[in-house]
């Protein structure tokens, strides 16, 4: 059995009351999870999203971008629009982020109020939301390389895949339903990005306008190219946790596939089309069980669900 554990940094988005009933029950056994919180009624983002600090880093670029709260300001006020407030925002809430190493084999476990497996459609602004591929930073003795974790595309009532804000992201669809060789599906496969146009970004027509965009969203939504490194095990459920609905997805991929060094660091980020709602963490994977340290860096909320090795 590999050794590793994670030295982590953990900086989330989230505010307060994440009803754990149900959904903290998918992440045990996981060596750390951290919930943000949310109620069925506010948006994750209503708490730690109010400073503006923009998000730093390049999309694809040479030293890992800065993550953390506090760094989306809305022009209208929180609730109003573009911002996901109110009874809208649940169908945009970021919940859960899990991490667990199973030997050589790193599992990330995401839970979300919006389905990826059909997409969320407001019929106000007449336009299908999907929720964004999960993006994976490492950080190592060769530098920096950036990752996508594909998403499975979002599809209709007849299986056909469905064009989100409104066919904004049409490229990125058919990269992940026919970008394979031989026009093979992506979807829960691991890519590497080259560049930043690998990333298809977030905002834009049928999302947000000039007028109202929010300021320090993170701009991944879905790569759109980069070289396919195979499946990660892609796995889809779904449940109800007092009254909201979650759907969780479990990507499995061999620590291999992102470094060959003992200890090497870590970023992850993911968020809806629309940019409305974001789940972001940092981490190390380092060699000695010893070092399974965990910082808590702003506002939030972290279970350990075991102790430490």
């Amino acid at each position: 059995m590999r050794t590793n554990r994670l030295a982590i940094v953990v900086i989330l988005l989230g505010g307060l009351g994440f009803a754990r009933a149900d959904l903290i029950n998918r992440f045990t056994g996981f060596d750390y999870v951290w919930d943000v919180g949310t109620s069925g009624l506010m948006s994750s983002y209503d708490v730690d999203t109010r400073a503006g600090l923009s998000v730093s880093g390049p999309t694809t670029g040479s030293v890992l971008p800065t993550l953390g709260p506090s760094r989306v300001t809305f022009p209208n006020g929180i609730g109003q629009v573009p911002s996901p407030g109110g009874a809208l925002g649940r169908n945009f809430d970021a919940g859960a982020l899990g991490i667990k190493l199973d030997g050589n084999n790193l599992i990330v476990r995401l839970a979300s109020g919006i389905n990826p497996l059909t997409g969320y459609y407001y019929n106000g602004w007449q336009t299908w939301y999907g929720l964004g591929d999960m993006f994976v930073d490492v950080q190592d003795s060769g530098g920096v390389s950036h990752y996508a974790l594909l998403e499975s595309w979002a599809r209709d009532a007849n299986g056909n895949p469905i064009g989100l804000n409104r066919g904004r992201f049409n490229t990125a669809m058919t990269y992940h339903v026919n970008g394979g060789q031989g026009g093979s599906s992506l979807e829960g496969h691991l890519v590497k990005l080259r560049t930043n146009g690998d990333v298809a970004l977030t905002g834009g027509t049928g999302a947000y306008t000039s007028s109202n965009a929010p300021a320090g969203l993170d701009l991944r939504a879905f790569a759109q190219g980069g070289d396919d490194r195979g499946s990660a095990n892609l796995v889809h459920e779904s449940l109800t946790d007092l009254g909201q609905n979650w759907y969780v997805e479990t990507w499995t991929l061999g620590l291999s596939s992102l470094s060959s060094d003992s200890s090497f660091g870590l970023a992850l980020r993911s968020g809806p089309s629309c940019g409305n709602d974001q789940i972001v963490g940092a981490f190390t994977v380092v060699p000695e069980p010893s070092a399974l340290i965990l910082a808590l860096l702003g506002t939030v909320f972290a279970r350990r669900l075991r102790p430490l090795a």
